[in-house]
C-alpha cells in the first residue's frame, strides 16, 4: 500500500514539457505523461503559504432563503448511481473512507457523527490502471421555477492522487442537458481538502444551468479516476439558496499576474524578492456577481501594508457587472521600495450597491523583500518529489533585473523522507538550458529534513561565486543522483506551468511540474567564505559493542561540535552538543543502552563539514 502511493505520485507528477518557443528554446518531446495536479490557474493558496500567486477566497455559506436541502439521514432517497466505467460505486455510508491514506468520515454537520453521507471510495474499491466514472443523480427537483438566481453548497472531503476529477452537475430541464462545475482543481496531488476531515463546504452560483428558472432541476455529482485505485471523495448536506440581490464575491488573487504569453520569467509572482530585485508588480482579481441584480462601478480595491511607513493604497477602474458574470481586475504602476520586510496586502472589491455578503469580499496576500533571497516557494513544506531513487534535477526559473548581483549558494529544501547521507549538488542552467555553474556536493543530515509546515533550508555553496547578467533568465535546480538513497525535494504553493521544471536522466528530458519546489537563488557574500577542514581522525573504540563506546576525533581548527546518532532508518536516537572546542584531541562517550542491536550512523557535523562513522551494537 505505501508503495503504492509513493509510485504513483512520484511518476505521475511530471508532466512533459512540451514544445513552444521561449526566448528561441524548443523544449525537448519526451513521452506522454500525466502531471501531478493541473488545477485551474487562480486557484492556488497565498504566498506564504502556496506560492505566492493567487489565493482563493474562503467559501461562506449563502445567506438567501433556503430552497431545498438533502443531508441522507434517510437513505439514498430518490439519489440514483450510474457507474459506466470501473469498480468503484457512489455509495451511502456512515462510516466513510477507511483506508490508511484517507483523511478519515467526513466530519459533516448532520452527518458526524452517527450520521449518513455519500462517498465514492476509490482507495476501497478501485483497481490501479482501470479507469473510473460513477455518478450520483438526485430525483427531480420541483416547485422553483420562479426562483431565476440560485445558489447550490454541499459539505465536502476529498483527497487528490494525480489526476481524480470531481465534478457538480446540474440540469434545469429535467436531465437534457447539464451544465458542468469542475470542483477541487486546486487540491494539490498526495493531499487533501483543508482540515480534512473536517468538512469543506463548497459554494456554486448554478444560475447559468436553470434558464431564467426551472420546475425540474437535477443535481449530479461525478467521480472520474483515468488511474484507478486513488483516493476518495465524500459529500453531504446538499442545499440550494436563492441568491441575494448584491452579492460580488472575490473569487482569486495574485501580485503578479504572469502566463505564457510573457517573453520571459521577470513578470513571476515571487514570494521574496531581494533587494536589488524588486520590479514592478501587476495585481490582479477575479471577481464574480453571484447575486440576483447588476452591480454598478464595480472595482477592485489593493491596501498595501508594508514595513514602516510603506503603506500604499490602489484601485482598479470600474465596470458594471451583470448577474453570473465573472471579470478579471488589473492595477499596474506599483513597484515595492527596497526595504526589508513582510508586504501584506488585502484585495477588497467594491461597487456602489450595500453589499449583502461582505465576508467574501475580501483576499489577503503577501511577498516579502530580503537582503538576499530570491525565492518563488512559499515557505513552509506542504508535498515533495523524488523519482523513485532515479537520477534527477528539479527547480525554479528566475529573472534577474539588476546589474550588480552575484549568486553565491542555492538553497534546498528536503522532506523527512530523504535518507541522511544521501548526496545533493545544484545547478545553474542559462535561458536556454545550458549549464552555467554547480555548488559542492553535500551530505545531507538528520536536521535538514522537514515535517509538513516546516521550512529549514540547506545552503549549497557554488564552486565559484557567479555574478549574474542583467534581464536573464536562470533555472536553478537540486541535483540528485540516484541510487538507493531517496531524496525528496519539497514543495510549496503552486507553479504556473513550464516556470518550474524537473529534468529525468533516465527519459533524458525536462519535464514541468505544478507544485513549487523550494530551491532558491541566494546572494549572500557569507557563502562564499570557505571554512577550514578542522576533522580528522574520527573513530570509535570499540566499533562493535554492547551498550557503548568512545569516539575520538582530532581538530586542527577551533570549532563547534555537534553529534548525531541515528539508526538504519534515519531516526535520531541521540544529539550530543558538545559545544565550542578547541583544536587537538577528543573524545565522548556514545552510550546506546536501551536501543535495539542493529548498525547506526553517528554523524559529526562543524559548520558546514560532515563526518559520518558506522557503529555496531550487538
Amino acid at each position: 500500500m505505501t508503495m503504492r502511493r509513493k509510485l504513483l505520485y512520484n511518476t505521475t507528477a511530471l508532466l512533459l514539457f512540451t514544445a513552444w518557443p521561449f526566448n528561441g528554446l524548443n523544449a525537448q518531446v519526451g513521452p506522454a505523461d500525466r502531471h501531478l495536479n493541473q488545477g485551474a490557474p487562480e486557484a492556488v493558496s497565498s504566498a506564504k503559504s502556496g506560492g505566492g500567486r493567487i489565493k482563493p477566497a474562503q467559501q461562506l455559506r449563502a445567506s438567501g432563503t433556503s430552497l431545498w436541502t438533502e443531508d441522507f439521514e434517510n437513505g439514498l432517497n430518490g439519489w440514483t448511481v450510474n457507474t459506466s466505467t470501473g469498480d468503484v460505486d457512489w455509495q451511502l455510508t456512515t462510516t466513510g473512507n477507511t483506508g490508511g491514506y484517507t483523511p478519515g468520515p467526513l466530519e459533516s454537520t448532520t452527518g458526524f457523527p452517527g450520521g449518513k453521507w455519500i462517498v465514492a471510495d476509490s482507495d476501497l474499491g478501485g483497481t490501479a490502471g482501470v479507469d473510473e466514472n460513477t455518478s450520483i443523480t438526485s430525483p427531480a427537483i420541483t416547485g422553483l421555477d420562479t426562483v431565476a438566481y440560485m445558489l447550490l453548497t454541499f459539505e465536502q472531503s476529498f483527497r487528490q492522487l494525480n489526476d481524480d476529477e470531481t465534478t457538480v452537475e446540474v440540469s434545469g430541464n429535467g436531465g437534457l442537458n447539464w451544465t458542468t462545475y469542475a470542483v477541487n482543481t486546486e487540491v494539490p496531488g498526495n493531499q487533501s481538502t483543508p482540515g480534512a476531515p473536517a468538512s469543506q463546504l463548497i459554494t456554486l452560483n448554478i444560475s447559468n444551468a436553470l434558464n431564467g428558472g426551472s420546475n425540474d432541476i437535477r443535481i449530479r455529482f461525478r467521480w472520474v479516476s483515468i488511474e484507478g485505485y486513488t483516493y476518495s471523495w465524500q459529500v453531504d448536506d446538499i442545499e440550494l439558496f436563492e441568491a441575494n440581490e448584491n452579492d460580488l464575491q472575490l473569487l482569486s488573487v495574485t501580485h503578479a499576474a504572469w502566463d505564457l504569453n510573457e517573453t520571459n520569467f521577470r513578470g513571476l509572482p515571487y514570494t521574496v524578492y531581494p533587494q536589488n530585485e524588486v520590479r514592478e508588480l501587476k495585481f490582479r482579481g477575479r471577481v464574480t456577481n453571484t447575486g440576483s441584480q447588476t452591480q454598478h462601478n464595480v472595482r477592485l480595491q489593493v491596501v498595501i501594508d508594508g514595513p514602516g511607513m510603506n503603506d500604499a493604497t490602489l484601485t482598479s477602474a470600474a465596470v458594471d457587472l451583470a448577474p453570473i458574470a465573472t471579470d478579471s481586475f488589473t492595477i499596474m504602476g506599483y513597484t515595492p521600495p527596497s526595504v526589508i520586510g513582510d508586504y501584506i496586502i488585502n484585495y477588497t472589491v467594491l461597487q456602489n450597491e450595500a453589499e449583502d455578503e461582505p465576508d467574501n469580499n475580501t483576499i489577503q496576500n503577501e511577498f516579502a523583500v530580503s537582503e538576499y533571497d530570491f525565492a518563488r516557494d512559499g515557505g513552509a513544506m506542504d508535498g515533495g518529489y523524488d523519482n523513485q531513487g532515479a537520477e534527477y534535477e528539479l527547480g525554479n526559473w528566475f529573472h534577474t533585473v539588476d546589474w550588480d548581483n552575484t549568486l553565491y549558494g542555492i538553497d534546498v529544501a528536503l522532506t523527512n523522507q530523504t535518507e541522511v547521507d544521501a548526496v545533493i549538488r545544484g545547478t545553474v542552467y542559462d535561458e536556454n538550458r545550458d549549464f552555467v555553474a554547480e555548488t559542492e556536493e553535500y551530505f545531507v543530515l538528520p536536521s535538514d529534513l522537514n515535517d509538513q509546515g516546516e521550512a529549514k533550508f540547506i545552503t549549497l555553496r557554488l564552486t565559484d561565486p557567479l555574478p549574474l547578467d542583467v534581464d536573464v533568465d536562470y533555472l536553478i535546480t537540486m541535483h540528485h543522483f540516484g541510487g538507493t538513497e531517496e531524496v525528496w525535494c519539497a514543495t510549496s504553493g503552486v507553479s504556473y506551468e513550464q516556470t518550474s521544471l524537473l529534468f529525468d536522466y533516465a527519459a533524458n528530458s525536462w519535464f514541468y511540474v505544478t507544485n513549487t519546489p523550494m530551491v532558491r537563488m541566494n546572494l549572500s557574500p557569507a557563502v562564499s567564505v570557505a571554512e577550514v577542514a578542522t576533522v580528522t581522525g574520527v573513530s570509535a573504540m570499540p566499533s562493535v559493542f554492547s551498550d557503548g563506546t568512545t569516539l575520538r576525533y582530532m581538530l586542527s581548527e577551533g570549532a563547534d561540535v555537534q553529534l548525531e546518532v541515528t539508526d538504519a532508518l534515519g531516526r535520531k536516537v541521540l544529539t550530543i552538543d558538545r559545544g565550542t572546542q578547541g583544536p587537538g584531541v577528543h573524545q565522548t562517550t556514545i552510550d546506546l543502552q536501551g536501543h535495539a542491536a542493529g548498525t547506526y550512523i553517528c554523524h559529526l557535523v562543524t559548520g558546514t563539514e560532515h563526518v559520518s562513522l558506522r557503529l555496531v551494537k550487538e
